[in-house]
């Protein structure tokens, strides 16, 4: 023990010593301020009068008076003000006593989050008890007032005072949309064992009746799962075969050993209906497809593998029975790269194995096998690399479409020579200094045409034309058909590199195929494509300084002057949270869309929330909304109107979304914070 103090009287009957005067008290990890404080050797209490400050690491206690024992960490303080330190959260009591272990209680209390003079949310309560080592506190008799305002009671009230699990009702979701009316959940969590729990969610819908959801999760050494349901009975607004109303899912995995694992993907729904009525966003209400599937891979030093088991659930019934995915009972891969062959060679090898299921359909097994053989060289100046290699696919079908050999094959050799050179040559970026590149590349592909016509078509189609796509060896993203190819790539990529940091600052691509032969190879219903060359296809990334950035993408064809895909991306984002992007999309004339998306602090106070996503093709909105966010250092209040597309047709849903957060308590409302982070990139509530 050491005291400091102006003057000290020692005392022999009893032990005792009295220090008067700025006195410090100092005991391990202890510290007591007071204008007087006595000592007593024989029982450990220390008692402490005017301006008394009690301080540990986790809590600060400061009041009129105090008494402490030092041996057991026992004491009280009158009129106390103390302050917890790792929440931040501060109060007053009438009374305060330290239990030890991190345990206190308080009578007549007040508990906050905000910072001294302001008090945006209070917590008043007859008691309140802190439980630093469970992480717990729990007030009596508690009333919580927002902007000074009695906003809810509760006789006994328990809030987290850090991030550990524990069970106990969470905070309430409350929201209000057009097709299900107002919407509250209420989770309960229960914390059944530290790598299990499971949350219970009650959710009533004025319109459609109550249902009941729940979340169990688990967590072993090996393995993780995730299984979620819900389930509505009698839902008052669907007019189906059946008004009773559900949806499952499971995700896991199982890590056999460190080379192997397994992964599971479930998910199932009542009707075609559910996820647009039933479903939050943009993404779950256009889904048409559910799948289900396992898959167990293996990754060794040159090779991998893949067996897989996968089934779909169609949710749309727009979409006829000849468009619907195969099931796939099994299907097999594997693939192989050795750099350590002869010579320095490198040996390929591609295979897989398929059943292919769907009812009332043709179906049957496949075959495919893609051997290859490449020479790498390699140096700082550039690169070639010539490989030769073979396809082939082969069947065995039952029921097959008219035109369809039930055991047809093909087999064809390939070969390519990929080669590039490097430039390199110091520069600035805007006052930074740079290294700029100039790589020319060049890749040559020759592949014989065999008849493919009277083979089945599973799950092949073509790929999307963009930069990478032009050094692929096949122009079809399945083996269904081996595209026949006598062509040459040029590309050329140009980067700024921070000579600082390395990283890219600024990367332009521009690339175009120049055909030599027709291709004769196509999917059914397709013709021959006989253009000398393909579109041009180019790319621009940016980092623009400050916090700006830029994305861009161009295919236009030089044969009828159209534009085929564009992509223009511009985004913002400073230290100051301050969001801005704007993106415009089209492909094809199918998809052209335009999306605005903005968060924007005004002040400390105010922030304003805006997207519009919209589709310049069919002249509908997608999805909309605009909000603002007010809040202060302790608290924040977001609300936001939205309106967006339910499902693949024309509907559209409206809603409003308030949510109150109390920093320090939790968060009081509907779940925004989702559908900002997913509408407007780079938002963020941390």
């Amino acid at each position: 023990i050491e005291v400091s103090a102006d003057t000290a009287v020692a005392q022999i009957s009893p032990q005792q010593a009295v220090f008067s005067g700025n006195v410090q008290l100092v005991r391990g990890d202890l510290l007591m301020q007071a204008d007087e404080l006595t000592l007593n050797r024989d029982t450990g209490v220390v008692d402490a009068k005017g301006n008394v400050l009690m301080r540990h690491p986790d809590i600060r206690i400061a009041g009129g008076a105090a008494s402490y024992q030092l041996e057991t960490g026992h004491g009280q303080v009158d009129q106390a003000s103390y302050r917890i330190v790792p929440m931040r959260a501060r109060g007053d009591a009438d009374h305060a006593e330290l239990l030890g272990d991190g345990q206190s209680r308080y009578r007549n209390i007040s508990y906050t989050t905000c910072q001294p003079g302001q008090s945006g949310w209070l917590l008043e309560a007859d008691a309140l008890e802190l439980d630093q080592t469970e992480g717990l506190g729990t007030a009596s008799h508690a009333t919580l007032r927002f902007l000074d305002v009695p906003v809810l009671y509760s006789p006994t009230f328990t809030f987290p005072l850090d991030g550990r699990r524990r069970s106990g009702l969470l905070v309430p979701s409350i929201g209000y949309s057009e097709s299900s009316g107002l919407d509250v959940s209420v989770p309960y969590y229960l914390n059944l064992a530290e790598n299990y729990d499971l949350t219970l969610t009650p959710r009533v819908m004025s319109k459609r009746g109550v249902m009941l959801g729940g979340e169990f999760r688990f967590l072993t050494e090996t393995t993780a799962g995730n299984l979620a349901a819900e389930y509505l009975p009698d839902d008052r607004e669907y007019d189906g075969n059946s008004s009773d109303r559900g949806a499952a899912s499971f995700r896991g995995y199982s890590i056999f050993n460190k080379r192997t694992i397994g992964h599971v993907r479930l998910n199932y729904v009542t009707d075609n209906d559910y996820l647009t009525d039933l479903g939050t966003s943009l993404a779950a209400t256009s889904a048409t497809h559910l799948e289900r599937a396992g898959e167990l891979r293996h990754y060794a030093d040159t090779w991998d593998f893949l067996g897989r088991v996968q089934y779909y659930q169609t949710i749309d019934d727009a979409i006829p029975s000849r468009d619907r995915p195969y099931s796939r009972l099994p299907q097999l891969l594997l693939n192989l790269e050795n750099p350590d062959g002869i010579s320095g060679t490198t040996y390929h090898l591609g295979a897989e194995y398929v059943n292919f299921h769907r009812t009332d359909a043709m179906k049957g097994h496949r075959i495919a096998l893609a051997p290859g053989i490449s020479l790498p060289m390699r140096n700082s100046w550039g690169f070639v690399e010539p490989k030769l290699g073979a396809r082939y696919v082969g069947y065995d079908l039952t029921d097959p479409d008219p035109g369809i050999d039930d055991s047809a094959s093909t087999a064809t050799g390939v070969f390519s020579l990929d080669s590039g050179l490097y430039f390199d040559r110091n520069t600035d970026w805007f006052g930074t200094g740079t290294t700029q590149t100039l790589e020319p590349r060049l890749f040559y592909l020759y592949v014989p045409e065999e008849d493919q016509d009277d083979q089945a078509v599973f799950d092949t189609g073509v790929f999307d034309f963009n930069f990478d796509n032009l050094f692929r060896e096949n122009r079809f993203n399945g083996p269904d058909r081996i595209g026949d190819a006598n062509q040459m790539t040029l590309a050329l990529t140009s980067r700024m590199l921070s000579d600082e940091r390395g990283v890219e600052l600024l990367r332009a691509s521009v690339g175009q195929i120049l055909y030599f032969e027709d291709r004769e190879v196509t999917l059914p219903g397709e013709t021959v494509a006989d253009d000398s060359s393909s579109a041009y296809v180019g790319e621009l990334a940016a980092q623009l300084g400050g916090g700006g950035y830029t994305r861009a993408g161009l295919q236009c064809d030089p044969h009828d002057s159209n534009t085929d895909q564009s992509l223009l991306q511009l985004g913002y984002r400073d230290n100051d949270n301050r969001v801005f992007n704007a993106a415009y999309r089209q492909r094809d004339g199918v998809t052209e869309q335009t999306d605005l998306a903005v968060y924007w602090p005004m002040n400390e106070q105010i922030s304003l929330i805006a997207r519009h996503n919209y589709s310049l093709r069919d002249n509908r909105l997608l999805e909309a909304l605009a909000g603002i966010e007010y809040g202060e250092c302790c608290w924040r209040l977001r609300a936001v109107a939205r309106r967006y597309v339910d499902g693949t047709g024309n509907d559209n849903n409206l809603s409003f979304l308030i949510q109150l957060e109390l920093k320090g308590l939790g968060r009081f409302g509907d779940d925004i914070d989702q559908v900002l982070e997913r509408g407007i990139y780079g938002y963020s509530t941390d």
